[in-house]
């Protein structure tokens, strides 16, 4: 009995071997008579009178694998397609209603098609009017390849973009927006591959129709169901159409590669509205949250593809390349998602400014422990390539600050001094954001100390305390926030490596546009973060204090933290927390207590959701337990997304914001009244416990990930299971369930803010 489930390139496979004497052919005709075979094999099955379905396979899936095959020898040896037999089949490809078919056939033909117009007249008159059709009403990919097909492959491609631009742009009817989308692909590869002929042309489409009739109206109502993400297929067509036009913004601007009239200016100034008005540009609340994280996705991507460009690179602001830069924090899932992939292939290509791999850095907060991992893994890829080629390419100092890894650090120090939820340079809970950020990034960096490579980093923080932040100069808030994330790089590095003493090789150059000259006689001297604090971001607990300094002091000392919910292998696995002092295991213990805590992490429709165990702890007195009980319930409900709203995720739907079950979230905040631009802010549940008069302050974005951080030292002893007295924590609770106050006796007030 024949297989029926083969797999399409096995029956390729099998084709192939089945010609003739293949062996024996001259390696100059190899691929000739192997395309021509396999071409009779793909006419036989557009025929019907192949036995596609005795060898296991449908005729519609033999056509497209073969196709596929062929599309990927066209890009390799073009010229073995030259044959009037080729193409011939080919057409009957472009006449087929598959679509991926068409499109295959379509880039075959712009890869080989180079002397059709020479030496296959007849071909040409055909092979036109196809292209021409399917560029303005093929396929959104078919369309794009069309148009380079032309553009590639005709001598006189001036007149034949000419004939299907023309059209296009006098057609355009944001009232059909379903009817958009391929003319908008077709007028954007048009004008960024003929800019000469159609820049001027493109401006006044872009102008009357793109941004004032398109991007800035909402002619439909999206759907409320809350969704953060929605599948391809479920988009509206108004907003496939204005995601569209954002690309073909840009598209028309790679074409230009100039901003003599200013309109990157404008561009990056509609991008960044997109962005602060978090993708409803309009602000009339009609638009759904699944379409405005589709909206938020172009909008940063879309700064991301210009700053690819030199001219435009110069005059992208810090500012908004701090809002590009904070899409990577998004509150829906496949927003970072999509956009740390988009990233991480411009940067390993070498098409990107080293500042947007500081990017990265902000990943250390986001909830989800795949997401942080793979963007540990993009940085160690990112700084291996610009290693490699630094010593494989020899060059100026002025190319090295460009390339060298280590100089990505001044631009994170910058990024994370500009971080909207560092908001008070003193606050623990933040600073300890910020030296988890800082880790992300240098643990990476510091694997190696190439060329003195810990103490030239550690020269590069001591200049910027010589400098004043050149995005707001004159503001001491900003300076000393600058000055404070310094301080703590330093901390890091100063703890993580006995090297970084040594005298740097070399005098860093800060990068102007975010750093002034320094002054003349200036010197920072000052230390930004106490002794206190210092110790508390490397050891996660307070620094000890003398025998007579104790006495009568209160129960609620200085950098006790909550007792965190743990399961029953991270109790047995007794992790120290001063084992982060040690580099080689530092991301270790870390990456073991983010384990530990993301227990059941699992993906319901786009978004991971993430279920707790607990294993509760023997031995404990009844208040106590029932302290850890309320406690543990309050954290699970924490959702760790940063974004502009707290969305409660219920089983089995985390990017679907509804009202929260009772039971499920009994002792969890309300929601906030307002969203905060940016991010959602942490709930008040995580911050530090002893800081009664900061309990409700918005602690910044993300989930703590590592837990060890969190929790008192010693609290996970794997012999004693004792836990530790909590803190007087502000929660909102049943109640049945009001923890009582150990230092005073009585109940505390329930939490009614919004975090």
């Amino acid at each position: 009995m024949r297989n029926t489930t083969a797999q399409p390139f096995e029956w390729l496979k099998l084709k192939i071997l089945s010609i003739p004497s293949i062996d024996n052919i001259g390696d100059s005709l190899l691929f000739s008579s192997f395309n021509s075979a396999l071409v009779k094999l793909m006419n036989k099955s557009i025929e019907g009178t192949a036995d596609d379905e005795e060898e296991g396979v449908s005729p519609d899936t033999a056509i497209r694998s073969g196709l596929e095959l062929l599309k990927v020898l066209s890009f390799t040896h073009p010229t073995s397609f030259h044959s009037a037999e080729t193409y011939e089949s080919l057409l009957q490809c472009l006449r087929m209603e598959d679509d991926k078919v068409a499109e295959a056939a379509i880039q075959i033909f712009r890869n080989t098609g180079h002397k059709i117009e020479t030496d296959l007249p007849q071909i040409r008159s055909t092979l036109i009017p196809i292209l021409h059709q399917k560029a303005k009403r093929g396929t959104p990919h078919q369309a794009k390849q069309a148009v380079h097909c032309i553009h590639a492959i005709f001598t006189n491609k001036e007149v034949q973009l000419a004939q299907i631009f023309e059209p296009l742009s006098r057609s355009l009817n944001a009232d059909v927006p379903e009817q958009l989308i391929t003319p908008l692909v077709s007028l954007g590869h048009i004008s960024m591959l003929a800019p000469d002929q159609f820049a001027s042309p493109m401006k006044s489409v872009v102008a009357n129709f793109i941004v004032k009739d398109l991007l800035m109206n909402d002619r439909s109502t999206g759907e409320k169901n809350g969704k953060l993400w929605s599948p391809d297929e479920e988009v509206s067509p108004e907003v496939l159409a204005k995601v569209q036009a954002i690309k073909l913004l840009v598209r028309w601007l790679l074409g230009m590669k100039n901003n003599q009239s200013k309109s990157a200016n404008s561009t990056l100034r509609l991008l960044s509205a997109m962005l602060v008005s978090e993708g409803d540009l309009t602000e009339q609340k009609r638009i759904s949250k699944s379409d405005m994280s589709r909206l938020r996705l172009a909008a940063g991507s879309a700064i991301m593809k210009l700053a690819q460009e030199p001219c435009y690179h110069e005059i992208i602001t810090p500012e908004q390349f701090q809002l590009c830069a904070l899409v990577i924090n998004d509150e829906c899932y496949q927003v970072r998602q999509i956009f740390a992939q988009k990233l991480h292939k411009a940067l390993v290509k070498l098409l990107l400014p080293l500042e947007y791999m500081a990017i990265f850095a902000l990943c250390a907060k986001d909830p989800v422990k795949e997401r942080r991992a793979h963007a540990r893994q993009c940085l160690l890829k990112n700084i291996s390539i610009r290693r490699e080629y630094i010593k494989q390419n020899p060059m100026a100092t002025e190319k090295l600050l460009s390339l060298l890894p280590e100089y990505v650090v001044p631009y994170m120090i910058h990024l994370l001094a500009h971080d909207p939820d560092f908001t008070r340079s003193q606050d623990v809970d933040q600073l300890r954001d910020i030296k988890e950020c800082l880790w992300f990034m240098l643990e990476v960096l510091m694997t190696k100390n190439e060329n003195n490579s810990h103490a030239f980093m550690k020269k590069m923080a001591e200049n910027i305390k010589l400098t004043k932040d050149a995005q707001s100069p004159d503001e001491s808030k900003t300076n000393e926030k600058l000055y404070t994330v310094c301080d703590v790089a330093l901390c890091v590095i100063n703890s993580k490596s006995a090297l970084c003493n040594a005298d740097s090789p070399k005098d860093p150059v800060l990068p102007m546009k975010f750093f002034t000259q320094p002054e003349k006689d200036f010197c920072n001297d000052k230390s930004y973060i106490s002794e206190e604090t210092r110790v508390l971001l490397l050891t996660g607990k307070p620094k000890p204090a003398g025998v007579l300094g104790a006495v009568n002091k209160p129960l609620s000392a200085t950098g006790r933290k909550p007792y965190v919910r743990s399961t029953g292998a991270e109790t047995g696995s007794n992790i120290n927390v001063n084992s982060e002092l040690n580099p080689s295991t530092g991301n270790r213990s870390r990456e073991q207590s983010s384990e530990a805590v993301e227990t059941g992490v699992s993906e319901n429709e786009e978004n991971p959701v993430r279920i707790i165990s607990v294993t509760p702890v023997k031995n404990i007195d009844p208040v106590k337990n029932k302290e850890i009980s309320s406690d543990q319930t309050t954290q699970s409900n924490i959702s760790g997304d940063r974004g502009k709203k707290r969305s409660v995720a219920a089983a089995g739907t985390e990017n679907i914001q509804q009202k929260t079950d009772e039971k499920a979230d009994e002792s969890g905040p309300p929601a906030p009244s307002k969203p905060r631009r940016g991010r959602r802010p942490k709930s008040e549940s995580q911050g530090n416990a002893t800081k009664n008069d900061d309990i409700n302050k918005p602690l910044g974005k993300g989930r703590k990930r590592a837990a060890v951080s969190q929790e008192s030292p010693g609290a996970l002893e794997a012999g004693n299971a004792k836990a530790p007295k909590l803190q007087d924590v502000a929660k909102k609770a049943a109640p049945a369930e009001r923890q009582i106050d150990l230092q005073s006796g009585s109940r505390p007030k329930p939490d009614l803010s919004n975090g």
